[in-house]
């Protein structure tokens, strides 16, 4: 009996013993599988480095990529601006005509053509903010634009989403800029005081963002964004202000700038910058009423008449240099008792004059075809039709 408990007792024993190398087996294996499995985990640098490669993957363009033509939103004469995707500049000095050449092109895109400036979009939506006017004068675009248009308001209205922001903060801008983009769905967005979605237009990092976001909320949603800024204050200088208009001016597809003409209420817009074809000038005013109208003659007269004037002014000046080129002589002539030999007179004018020989010599022979002065056996004297003004 006792042999028999021993034998079980020893059986027992045995088995568990088994049991247990193979449950530290089972248990190697399983630690085996999650380091295995750790290791093969990409690092975080590797991750990483995979994300920039799908970037570039993403980014690339190769000659069999599909890539389709750009879309714009405005023509002037056959020529295209505006593109979708991307995003444009205006610029002007202060109350040079921005927001009325902005009235133009509502009202173009509204009913399909103004002036020279035509659509190329079919019923588009326009998102308008304005961060400068007062209400009243924000109401007056719509007001102009029903004007030049003739459209009921219930047309403009569904088409035109228009918002006075002049007492929003700065922060608020672009957040109301995305919401309004995705709730509209806009093709055309025109933006009056881009400044006003800067703390600093002097800012190089905070006006690099900007446009970056821009650029970025113009590709996803499909749209052309206007940007309206100002340029330097003086007269001389056509570069937008600070660090925000060079970055503007840089990544923008078009740059148009409204110039009111000297001494007129004539408002010219002219393409500054463009990344393929440039758009014609084209000139705007207003009638005895105050609304909007085309000045494209007006203009053509006032350039005419003005290269008059300049050539008048031109002239009177090499009237009055050559008459006292002609002075001078005399008084050279009288200085030397009214008669001087030509030789004489030529080496005197050259150092008086400060001119070459060859060069004075044609202005003494044209004194003398005009009867300034009289050569008698190569001496030079004056003519005595002639009144000295000595």
């Amino acid at each position: 009996m006792e042999a028999k408990n021993i034998v079980e007792t020893k059986n027992v024993q045995q088995a568990k013993g088994l049991t247990g190398q193979v449950d530290n087996q089972v248990a190697q294996q399983a630690v085996c599988g999650i380091v295995g499995e750790a290791v093969a985990q990409p690092t975080a640098e590797e991750q990483a480095k995979e994300q920039l490669r799908q970037v570039l993957r993403e980014t690339r363009i190769r000659t069999d990529t599909d890539v389709p033509p750009e879309e714009y939103a405005l023509q002037v004469d056959e020529k295209g601006i505006f593109a979708l995707r991307d995003i444009h500049a205006i610029k002007a000095k202060q109350k040079a005509g921005k927001t009325t050449m902005l009235k133009v092109c509502i009202a173009a895109l509204l009913s399909g053509a103004m002036f020279r400036v035509k659509s190329l979009l079919e019923k588009p939506k326009i998102l308008f903010f304005d961060t400068e006017q007062s209400r009243t004068d924000t109401k007056q675009i719509l007001l102009d634009v029903a004007q030049m248009t003739g459209l009921p308001p219930e047309v403009i209205d569904a088409q035109v989403s228009l918002h006075s922001l002049r007492r929003i903060d700065q922060e608020q801008l672009l957040p109301l800029l995305e919401m309004a983009l995705g709730d509209e769905k806009p093709q055309v967005v025109m933006l009056d005081g881009i400044v006003e979605f800067v703390a600093s237009f002097n800012d190089e990092t905070e006006s690099k963002q900007l446009i970056k976001d821009l650029l970025k909320l113009s590709d996803e949603h499909n749209c052309a964004i206007l940007c309206v800024l100002h340029t330097n204050k003086s007269d001389d200088d056509h570069n937008m202000r600070g660090h925000l208009g060079t970055m503007l001016a840089q990544k923008s597809a078009t740059v148009l700038e409204c110039v009111k003409e000297r001494g007129s209420s004539v408002i010219t817009v002219r393409c500054s910058e463009a990344r393929h074809e440039e758009m014609p000038e084209w000139s705007i005013t207003f009638d005895s009423e105050g609304h909007i109208i085309s000045a494209d003659e007006q203009r053509r007269l006032l350039m005419e008449q003005r290269k008059a004037e300049q050539a008048m002014k031109r002239q009177e000046a090499l009237d009055k240099e050559k008459q006292e080129r002609l002075d001078k002589c005399l008084r050279i002539l009288t200085d030397k008792g009214g008669v001087v030999s030509r030789k004489q007179l030529t080496e005197i004018l050259v150092n008086v004059l400060d001119r070459k020989r060859p060069t004075v010599s044609t202005y003494i022979t044209e004194w003398l075809k005009n009867g300034s002065i009289v050569e008698v056996n190569g001496m030079i004297q004056v003519s005595n039709d002639l009144a000295l003004p000595f």
